[in-house]
């Protein structure tokens, strides 16, 4: 939970010696010291203030700018909760004053650095105006990836009182979003690939449309609801693999920022994530999935049972629960990284899968608290309106971590995957909503991201 995740952060803050720092802080902070240059004038004695928004961060990245400054030159003396730090770098005689803010960039898998070099040695200009400066001072800024330990440190604890996770718009799609899939899609960063009954769309982290690539829905075969199962990840000739009921699986490339036909496939991609990817196949003439579930792209193998299936989602880092099957019954099995019944505790082995019951048909796998087990986001498992978003432990009978308020349309698709950049899985749940121009898409976030609570 995230207690246990504010435990490890602070460990790992208080045991990392300057030596030891995270990559990220060391590129970071080179990056920041080579902006700011060596010494002017021979004034090398230098005040290092550092603000951060999570507590943890502060003294490693305090420690990584002592080290990057001392190499370019200066003789850094770090000041700490000082209320006029400007003012206490004047006094006890030093030439700079260093403030630096650090954390992450909302949206991406990146520390960013913004520093202000402010000169605080005498100026002739403070016989008649106190607090005048020597010069004007300047801003810096630099940025490095985020590798797994900047992603602890610089993860924001949620407040105390705050909900578990909190639920925002993230955009709007026109058309109807059949199945969705968040991942690397070729770009080098996540992505939101959206199925619609005529196109694939990708998203940025933010909903902004990235690329397009058209279908004409007549070439498959009559089915009588639309349905379609998209999945993120590594098909070989390209990163994202689709499938419309009635037709023939395939798999795109993003090449030159657009969407391009790159191969087939002889399943339909259900869902995928680092564990990989779940293969399965349409009933015949039909929207919804045969209990038939393959790790490979082959033949898929028989069928498990005679249930249908709405949906499966796969939990994007994996764990003790990788993937969900949701049956049109609404109850969700939940199973382990080869497809075994999951294992929620060693005393819950078990030929048998965890089965939670009531669970509504857009629904996805995010671990949204850094525990190491997915939750399951998903709507609410009655049809009748309105909507609501619920987050629910993978554990039967466990009360509900989350109950939104009441949601416009009927979410009937989701997905699980990194969309704020914090190091944690969020969610995107897809709405569909009428208005005045016809049929359209809400994308909802869910996300335990401090920097997105309302």
């Amino acid at each position: 939970m995230r207690l246990a995740t504010a435990a490890v952060a602070l460990a790992l803050a208080l045991a990392l010696p300057a030596a030891a720092a995270p990559p990220a802080l060391g590129a970071a902070a080179d990056a920041l010291a080579a902006e700011i240059g060596p010494p002017a004038e021979g004034r090398r004695a230098l005040a290092l203030a550092v603000e951060t928004r999570a507590p943890s961060l502060a003294r490693p990245l305090e420690a990584a700018l002592e080290r990057a400054l001392a190499g370019a030159g200066y003789t850094v003396t770090p000041v700490r909760g000082a209320a006029d730090a400007e003012g206490a770098a004047r006094e006890a005689g030093q030439d700079w004053l260093v403030r630096v803010q650090g954390g992450l960039v909302p949206g991406r898998r990146e520390l960013a650095l913004v520093g202000e070099v402010i000169p605080t040695w005498p100026s002739f200009f403070l016989q008649r105006r106190p607090g005048a400066r020597a010069i004007p001072p300047r801003l810096v800024s630099s940025r490095a990836p985020a590798d797994a330990e900047a992603l602890v440190l610089a993860r924001e604890g949620r407040p105390s009182g705050a909900p578990f996770a909190a639920v925002r718009p993230l955009g709007r799609v026109e058309g109807r979003v059949l199945a969705l899939a968040i991942g690397d899609a070729g770009g080098g960063s996540a992505a939101i690939a959206a199925a619609l009954p005529g196109a694939v769309v990708l998203l940025s982290p933010a909903g902004a449309p990235l690329a397009r690539f058209d279908v004409d829905p007549s070439a498959r075969g009559a089915v009588r609801d639309p349905a379609a199962t998209i999945a993120v990840g590594d098909f070989g000739a390209g990163r994202v693999a689709v499938a419309w009921a009635g037709g023939a699986p395939e798999v795109l490339a993003l090449r030159a920022g657009a969407l391009e036909r790159a191969g087939a496939l002889a399943a339909a991609p259900l869902c995928a994530g680092e564990k990989g990817a779940v293969f399965g196949a349409y009933a015949p003439g039909t929207g919804v999935l045969a209990d038939a579930l393959a790790r490979a792209p082959g033949t898929v193998p028989p069928r498990r049972s005679a249930r249908l299936l709405y949906g499966v989602a796969a939990a994007p880092r994996g764990g003790p629960v990788s993937f969900a099957a949701l049956g049109t019954d609404l109850r969700l099995e939940l199973l382990g990284p080869e497809l075994q019944p999951a294992e929620l505790a060693p005393s819950t082995s078990s030929s048998t899968a965890p089965v939670l019951p009531s669970v509504g048909t857009g629904f996805a796998l995010a671990d949204l608290d850094g525990d190491g087990v997915a939750e399951i986001v998903a709507s609410a498992p009655t049809a009748a309106p309105p909507d609501r978003v619920r987050v629910l432990a993978a554990r039967p009978g466990a009360a509900p971590l989350l109950e939104s308020g009441p949601v416009e349309g009927a979410i009937l698709a989701g997905a699980g995957g990194d969309l704020t950049g914090d190091g944690l899985d969020d969610a995107v749940l897809a709405a569909i909503v009428r208005g005045p121009g016809g049929v359209a898409t809400e994308l909802l976030l869910v996300t335990s991201d401090p920097r997105e609570a309302p």
